[in-house]
């Protein structure tokens, strides 16, 4: 904890007496493909072919900059953003891109996260996985601060805004670890359920189901656990569509596992350091 308050006292003298303002017509490196740099003074961006608003967070404003690339005749990506930070004496480092297709159009990688979808769009992000050894101990420190940000996608997903009526579509989603699962989520009681087995084998658990006494083992590095789904105490496991979907507090008391929503429903679940 010590260790943590005093990396983000670094990140905030540097934010404060250490900004690097980039105007647009001055960047030292260009990507292969031609890009157009965005003015972030007003702290949003405003959507060019899709109706859009992205908030700037306060501290991006003179150390992020923001482009949107020109893209080819006939791609499928309507609008496309790319994010750099530019430390100081170092040429531009590429920290993520966000993509916005047409809902029938869009492309599911691996490596695309999908942060929001529309009626009518599907925003996905892409962040860099680059190890910068090259940078200095109080850079690292800011890079990481920046890549973690762009990973998490509650901040990511409270930063856009739409027209009425033209919104996220109430679909909730299950995020484990930031990346997206297959499966629903089921609101009930008061709480929020997700598929238990989807779940877990997304954590890295071996999940077998018993049949002989309706049981379901996990394990996983030397941990294991077995819930009897037939119990009065079972965490409050139900069998929805011949899969069990178990509430937060399995999650949180016998996996030791963070568990939040975010306003739109979304379930993220994260294993704790």
């Amino acid at each position: 904890m010590v260790k943590y308050i005093k990396n983000i006292m670094i990140i905030a003298l540097i934010l404060i007496i250490n900004p690097v303002h980039i105007p647009a017509g001055e960047i030292s490196y260009q990507p292969e493909s031609y890009v157009m740099g965005l003015d972030l003074s007003e702290g949003r961006i405003v959507g060019d072919k899709v109706e859009y608003t992205m908030e700037i967070p306060e501290d991006w404003v003179g150390f992020i900059l923001v482009e949107r690339e020109e893209l080819s005749p006939g791609t499928r990506i309507l609008e496309m953003l790319n994010f750099y930070w530019q430390p100081r004496n170092q040429p531009l480092i590429f920290l993520a891109s966000i993509y916005i297709y047409e809902t029938k159009y869009s492309m599911d990688f691996a490596s695309y996260k999908r942060i929001l979808e529309t009626n009518e769009y599907d925003f996905r992000m892409y962040v860099s996985a680059t190890e910068m050894e090259f940078l200095s101990t109080v850079d690292k420190i800011v890079y990481n601060h920046f890549i973690e940000q762009f990973g998490d996608m509650n901040l990511i997903l409270e930063l856009f805004s739409f027209p009425e009526g033209r919104g996220p579509v109430v679909k909730e989603r299950i995020f484990v670890n930031g990346d997206e699962i297959e499966g629903s989520v089921v609101y009930g009681n008061g709480a929020a359920y997700v598929p238990l087995r989807a779940v877990c084998e997304a954590l890295g658990y071996t999940v077998v189901w018993y049949g002989s006494d309706q049981s379901i083992y996990m394990e996983k590095n030397g941990f294991d656990f077995t819930l009897y789904t037939e119990d009065k105490v079972n965490y409050g496991a139900v069998r929805i569509e011949n899969a069990y979907f178990v509430p937060a507090v399995f999650f949180i008391q016998v996996l030791q596992v963070n568990f939040d929503t975010d306003k739109r429903g979304n379930v993220f679940l994260t294993e704790r350091m």
